[in-house]
Parts: structure tokens; sequence; C-alpha cells
């Protein structure tokens, strides 16, 4: 018997909804097994980038969800993009959005060209929205590497709010359905920031499957499709 490969989907896994993402994994996995796939639940060891990355390229995953950076830079060379999730009232019917550039509410600043001399957080360099969309946004206003001060790392979205909340940065940029959930769930890392600009307009986090595989891209495709079909899933917490 061949063994049993991962399904996971880590980039929006908060604790207050584990239940309906494990719920929807268990969906994926059901469908994909049809194929004649030997796929199982996978859940990384850390949420912290060089750990997903570890996860993303390794040969026991089978279908998983990064950022989309990393798979432009290095993830393609294993895996082929099934698609991204279209989110309500954030991307569009192709599925792509602008993260949310976001500032301190006691900060001057009421757009990115007030931004000079002001301290940015990144989540990681290879964040396509916490990275890259800022990159971009100050690009459209000066081409002066000093216009604003050098940047402090968060590690993951949750990281760059916490160090604007503690007064430690005053800007970001942020994964506009991070930025959602959390307003939601998690008030107080939102809470006092106010968004003063958008990134580019980008695809969403992709869904991809690893190229080691027996099915045809296409069926995967359609057994991730059938899997999201069903009844809406609970997004707040019990």
């Amino acid at each position: 018997m061949s063994a049993l490969r991962g399904i996971s989907l880590p980039m929006y896994d908060f604790p207050e909804f584990a239940s309906a993402t494990s719920r929807l994994v268990t969906r994926i996995v059901e469908e994909v097994s049809l194929l004649g796939e030997p796929v199982a639940i996978d859940t990384p060891e850390s949420a912290m980038h060089h750990s997903l990355i570890e996860h993303w390229e390794s040969d026991s995953t089978y279908l998983s969800q990064s950022c989309g950076l990393p798979f432009v830079e290095q993830l393609h060379r294993y895996a082929d993009v099934i698609g991204t999730i279209r989110w309500s009232g954030i991307s569009d019917a192709r599925g792509w959005y602008r993260t949310v550039i976001v500032v301190r509410a006691d900060h001057p600043a009421r757009t990115v060209e007030q931004l000079e001399g002001a301290r940015p957080v990144i989540s990681n360099t290879q964040s396509l929205s916490g990275w890259c969309s800022l990159g971009w946004a100050l690009a459209q206003v000066t081409n002066d590497p000093d216009f604003v001060q050098p940047y402090r790392i968060g590690e993951r979205h949750t990281g760059s709010l916490q160090l604007l909340q503690d007064n430690e940065a005053d800007f970001a940029s942020i994964d506009p359905a991070t930025f959602s959930i959390l307003s939601r769930h998690r008030a107080e890392l939102v809470q006092n920031l106010r968004v003063i600009g958008h990134g580019p307009l980008v695809p969403a986090t992709p869904l991809h499957v690893s190229k080691a595989r027996h099915a045809s891209l296409e069926d995967v495709r359609g057994a991730v499709t059938r899997a999201f079909q069903i009844r809406r899933l609970p997004t707040r917490a019990r």
C-alpha cells in the first residue's frame, strides 16, 4: 500500500474556527481519495514561514495552500496551481484581491504619501501581501529607499499587527482576508488602526497539488471544487 500523503489548509487556520477548517480538509480528502490517491489530513508543525516552506516542499505533502510569492519563487518546481479561493466582499470574480495598508490611529499619516519617516513592519520577505504589496505601494510614491525607516519583521500578519499595537512599528500591509477574519475574531489586534491605502490587485493565496501524483490536474481541481460546494461552514467560534 502506498504511504499516505497530506492535505492541509494552513494559511487561515486560526483556532477560532479550526473545526470548520478541519471539516473542509476532511471533505477534500474524501473527494481526492475517490481519485485513487492515498491522502489524509495533515497539519504543519508550525505556522512560521520557514516551517511552512519545508511543509510545502515535502514529498509527503500532496495538496496545500501557500502565499503566492513562495509559489512563484520556488514552489512551482514541486506543485501545480489548482486555483484560488474567492472571498465574499474581498476578492473579485477571479479570486484576486488587494492588501490593506494600515497605520496606527495615532499616527498623522492619512495616505501612503504621508508615511515619510514612519516605521514599517512586514510579515516576512517572502510574503506577497506583507512585503511585496507594501513595496509596490511605496514605489508609487517615491523611489527613495530612505523614505521610511528600516523595516521590522513580524513573522506573521498577526505578529505585524501586534508590533503596531505595541507601538514598535507605525504601518503594515496585511492580507485582506486575514484582516477581515481578525476584525471579527481578534478585535484587539486591529483596534486603533486605520486603513490608508491598498496594494496591487493580485491573486489570492493559491491552492496547489504536488507534481508527483497520479490524478490529472483537472481531476484534482474538480475534486477540490466539489469539496468547496458543501453547505456553508460556520466561521464563528463556538
